[in-house]
């Protein structure tokens, strides 16, 4: 995947509509308009937001295992019948990355992540966005905020750790809340599970074709 550092944004390389009307309606014409959107964080102080946790296990070495959550690229990664993939922003170059095109930089810090979520089978489509705040290889910890135009607001912790003689275990623990009590406790743990088991899915599978070696 190729990520360009021409400043206009290119509709023709985006594939879903509600990411091209998320992007009208926060005026963001240009990469440089991404830098009006913030995050908000989880605050550990706050009592309000909700857990969810998922584990997933691997039976690959922890490193090769990291590795793969570094390197495979966005567009594969936010890739299933629910998840999709809309475009990258990165802060730390003022760069655009969209699904169609060959290279990307790996998963780093200060990467926007615009997706499409497709709910009862495509009926309803709704634009999310993440920004990852956080890759640390000495605690092998990724740490993703919800935009702060997200219906929902909070952190999510993607943790791995050694199990066995040869595995990982990945701990995906989030935090959230929004101003609807249905969509925190009825309608979100569901989805989410759905979209994890999408995510940590298609990096299994990128292990198993052995991209990661």
């Amino acid at each position: 995947m190729q990520h360009t550092t021409v400043d206009n944004i290119n509709h023709d390389n985006i594939d879903w509509p509600k990411v091209k009307k998320f992007l009208a309606d926060y005026g963001i014409t240009h990469a440089s308009d991404f830098a009006k959107l913030t995050s908000i964080c989880y605050d550990p102080h706050d009592p309000s937001y909700l857990r969810h946790v998922k584990t997933f296990e691997f039976n690959h070495d922890i490193h090769l295992v990291w590795d793969a959550y570094k390197n495979i690229s966005p567009a594969h990664v936010w890739s299933g019948s629910m998840i999709r993939f809309g475009l990258q922003y990165a802060r730390y170059n003022n760069s655009i990355t969209y699904p169609n095109t060959q290279t990307h930089d790996g998963l780093q810090a200060g990467q926007v992540l615009i997706l499409n979520l497709c709910i009862l089978n495509g009926m309803i489509n709704i634009c999310v966005g993440h920004e990852v705040m956080e890759v640390n290889e000495t605690e092998k910890l990724i740490r993703i905020c919800y935009l702060e135009n997200a219906a929902s607001q909070g952190s999510q912790f993607i943790r791995l750790s050694k199990t066995g003689t040869n595995g990982t275990l990945v701990t995906h623990e989030t935090f959230y809340k929004s101003n609807s009590w249905f969509r925190d406790r009825i309608l979100y743990p569901g989805l989410h599970t759905k979209a994890l088991k999408e995510f940590h899915g298609n990096v299994g599978r990128y292990l198993e074709e052995g991209r990661a070696d």
